[in-house]
């Protein structure tokens, strides 16, 4: 009686066994496959983002601790720091390879850089001036006529990006020629009204770091000109301006190719630098073997002479680098605002041969005394 029982239970077991002994293969195997593809999004053509969530999320993480004990799958990372780094939440995470001083290219930063930057929406603009074509001092015009016109899908990045809209120098490119970017604005208030406008670019709460591995910095909230405290000569410059008194964030600084990983996009049509005075620090942390950069406006934070020093610096460089310096947009009373911006394209890109001139008009160079002004 007992030897039937044993037979019927065995014939009742083993294809359920065989089930679940196969189901368990084939989730595993999925798992892997999505722990494995270096990414946390899966973009579609228009952009549009799908997110692991609950167990999808959970699971590669698990099977990524198992699998990761065997070193030689991730090159130089070791697996008791990814072990370490999968337990901790995003603050830890953070925290953790602040103090490895992890590189630019490490798996973990990449990954905890997805679960900072939000996708581009897919909602209708909320613009205060949806009539508008170029939002900036004129620089976006100005580029706009050097580039070739034909560029379809491009991608643009503007670090300080400010409100998203008032003196934007992407939103024309987003807007007008159809392309799609990156957004990076530190301040946590200007970030909420940036979000409100349903920009089509990905964007994140963040500063741009000037090493090669993130920071956790403070940041005075000086609403346009907000300004990461790293070094003495920051405090100094808060304080020259007043801003002092002003509430002060701590904000998250990733290097720029890290974040470029994150959201896999090795190119970049036009790059916007407004960062009050930290441009040279974050272009020398940039790869230019590894990401294409087409052109660049970098801001002259003052012109007096500290500023045409970092200038000269930032001109340097980039020359060095295969830039030519094509104009400076500067003040533009016609358009209300205010610009100091150096605009550099790769050379052979364009014909036409200019000078690092002044720009009053997008097409015309400021002249004083019927000759053309030359700041440096």
């Amino acid at each position: 009686m007992n030897s039937n029982k044993c037979k019927t239970r065995f014939i009742t077991w083993r294809p359920r066994r065989s089930f679940l002994l196969l189901t368990g293969v084939l989730a595993i195997a999925l798992c892997l496959l999505m722990a494995f593809t270096e990414t946390s999004f899966i973009i579609s053509p228009s952009f549009k983002i799908l997110r692991r969530e609950s167990f999808t999320s959970y699971l590669p993480n698990v099977i990524v601790d198992l699998w990761f004990t065997r070193d030689w799958l991730l090159d130089s990372i070791p697996a008791s720091k990814w072990t370490e780094y999968r337990r901790l939440n995003v603050t830890g995470k953070l925290n953790l390879l602040i103090r490895e001083k992890a590189s630019m290219k490490d798996p973990r930063l990449i990954d905890l850089i997805r679960h900072y930057v939000q996708p581009p929406s897919d909602k209708p603009y909320a613009l205060k001036n949806p009539d508008l074509t170029d939002y900036s001092c004129v620089q976006s015009t100005y580029l706009n006529s050097l580039m070739p016109k034909s560029k379809e899908n491009g991608f643009f990045v503007e670090a300080g990006a400010w409100l998203g809209e008032y003196a934007s120098t992407s939103l024309f490119f987003e807007k007008s020629r159809g392309w799609t970017g990156l957004l990076i604005e530190p301040n946590p208030k200007n970030y909420e009204i940036l979000k409100r406008l349903n920009r089509k670019a990905f964007h994140i709460n963040a500063c741009l770091s000037t090493h090669t591995f993130p920071a956790l910095l403070r940041m005075n909230s000086a609403s346009d000109m907000s300004r990461t405290i790293e070094r003495k000569e920051d405090e100094q410059w808060v304080k020259d301006h007043n801003f002092d008194k002003n509430p002060y964030y701590e904000v998250p600084c990733f290097p720029l190719y890290s974040i470029m990983l994150a959201i896999n996009q090795t190119s970049i049509d036009y790059f916007g630098l407004d960062v009050e005075g930290n441009e040279l620090p974050i272009l020398q942390t940039i790869p230019f073997d590894d990401l294409d950069i087409t052109s660049v406006t970098a801001e002259c934070l003052e012109m007096n002479a500290r500023g045409r020093q970092d200038a000269m610096a930032v001109k340097t460089f980039l020359e060095n680098k295969g830039y030519m310096c094509h104009g400076i947009i500067a003040a533009n009373p016609g358009h209300g605002c205010f610009a100091e911006d150096f605009v550099f394209l790769k050379k052979g890109l364009v014909s036409e041969q200019y000078n690092c001139t002044l720009v009053l008009d997008p097409f015309r160079p400021f002249r004083t005394n019927g000759t053309v002004h030359n700041l440096i």
